[in-house]
């Protein structure tokens, strides 16, 4: 399959200075020229927005979306006021369509229609458009593609810091950041810790125009491109160039880890298959971060920690590729991963955890990935194919995740309470047995009469 593959600019790759995502606090000053920059945002003009409007838009979502359309734990079901990440899923529960949703803005205020913008890959909005449709039925909604320039989606960040409106997206009884009359929407983007946030404008004039104060957003506007390195050094998958529609398994896509999954809100389409994959407590595959390496290098001198040097620029498939390891071909060794997307020596991968990295699943012995090489192999010329080297990195907070480090710990045990409540398990099971023998007794004498 053919997609397009971002490219860095020229002025970008005048610049030799490395970025790695182990940044100290203390060179924050020195590395304000690096790329991707500490603070910025960027226009998302590779991504569109689609109108949800009318009173059955926020039901109409709920069975069709992974996240929950409803406040969580909330007895009176009120809807949220929040904006999230989240998923359209298949029947098969493949991913679709990876997404963020946001409450029109200003509708309250303004008595206009209560609805919700949905932020899609932009070269997928007629797929989704179609997909939203077939399961409209008499639902009373409406559907539209914004225009171009009708709305701007940007992302903005400030590494080391949250953004000031974080606690608007993670509490559901917080309020929103802009006044009830503003057309701007935003949302935490939970897809990494600190990862930035998400914000929606009128029109298409610049953040500025919106939000001049440094203290919302600071540093300045950067090319796409600098979002996109961003993205891939934090492992964060985006689009369906990376997060393949009707392949893609969502926890495979870490929107578990991404807070893009409600698990206890109820039926939705492709619900079954992403329940039983998360009760079933491990998944083997996952998004990674992957470093590039030209095969003739030496792997003693990699960077020990995933670092991009926009100097570094490998040949790079135009596709979905098979990762193995060195030494084999995918024919005489099963496939150790897919690479789905990169730019010059940094990329993202679906890659097997208990092959390519020493993430230990279910008890079992961790592998040994630094004791092997991985190599991404395509032929574009049969006599002369292509090689270049893979290695993966688990970011600390997925590998958190993943080996539960991050879960709420069971309480302890009280020994009085529970023996207090096997005391009365007791009796009312002796009384539930007189009860039973009482009603026995009784039917025989009827019958003896």
């Amino acid at each position: 399959m053919m997609r397009p593959r971002p490219s860095v600019c020229s002025r970008c790759l005048a610049r030799s200075k490395q970025f790695s995502t182990t940044a100290n606090r203390s060179n924050q000053s020195q590395n304000a020229s690096s790329f991707p920059p500490q603070t910025g945002y960027s226009r998302l003009t590779n991504r569109g927005l689609i109108s949800i409007t009318g009173t059955d838009s926020t039901t109409f979502l709920q069975g069709l979306i992974t996240q929950n359309m409803l406040v969580s734990n909330d007895p009176s079901r009120n809807i949220r006021r929040t904006g999230a990440y989240t998923a359209f899923l298949n029947s098969q529960g493949r991913v679709l369509n990876d997404a963020f949703i946001y409450p029109i803005p200003g509708a309250e205020s303004n008595d206009a229609e209560q609805g919700w913008l949905v932020e899609v890959d932009k070269n997928q909005v007629p797929v989704l458009m179609k997909h939203l449709k077939k399961h409209k039925l008499r639902a009373k909604l409406k559907l539209r593609a914004l225009e171009e320039g009708e709305r701007t989606v940007w992302s903005t960040w400030k590494n080391h810091s949250e953004p000031r409106w974080a606690a608007y997206s993670l509490e559901s009884e917080s309020a929103s950041p802009f006044s009830p009359t503003s057309q701007i929407a935003a949302c935490l983007d939970s897809r990494a810790p600190a990862f930035g946030s998400r914000i929606i404008t009128p029109g298409s004039d610049g953040l500025r125009t919106h939000l001049p104060d440094e203290a919302q957003v600071a540093g300045s506007e950067v090319e796409l491109d600098s979002y996109t390195v961003r993205r891939f050094l934090h492992g964060v998958a985006e689009g369906q160039s990376e997060i393949i529609s009707g392949s893609a398994l969502p926890l495979q896509c870490n929107m578990d880890m991404a807070r893009g999954i409600d698990f206890r809100k109820g039926c939705y389409v492709g619900q079954e298959l992403t329940i039983r994959t998360h009760h079933r407590g491990v998944t083997r595959k996952r998004i990674l971060p992957v470093q590039l390496y030209d095969m003739n290098q030496d792997v003693q001198s990699l960077p020990e920690t995933l670092t991009y040097d926009p100097s570094v620029q490998l040949t790079l498939p135009t596709g979905e590729s098979d990762i193995v390891k060195a030494g084999t071909t995918t024919r005489r060794n099963r496939s150790a991963g897919t690479f789905l997307n990169g730019i010059g020596n940094i990329g993202l991968a679906l890659c097997r955890l208990e092959v390519m990295t020493d993430v230990a699943l279910m008890g079992e012995t961790p592998a040994r990935p630094h004791e092997q090489q991985f190599k991404l192999t395509w032929a574009p010329d049969v006599e002369q194919p292509n090689e270049i080297g893979v290695r993966a990195f688990v970011p600390p907070w997925l590998r958190d995740f993943i080996s539960g480090a991050k879960e709420e710990k069971p309480a302890p045990r009280n020994p009085e309470a529970e023996g207090e409540r096997a005391r009365e398990l007791v009796e009312q099971l002796e009384q539930e047995e007189d009860e039973a023998e009482e009603e026995i007794e009784a039917y025989a004498e009827s019958h003896r009469r």
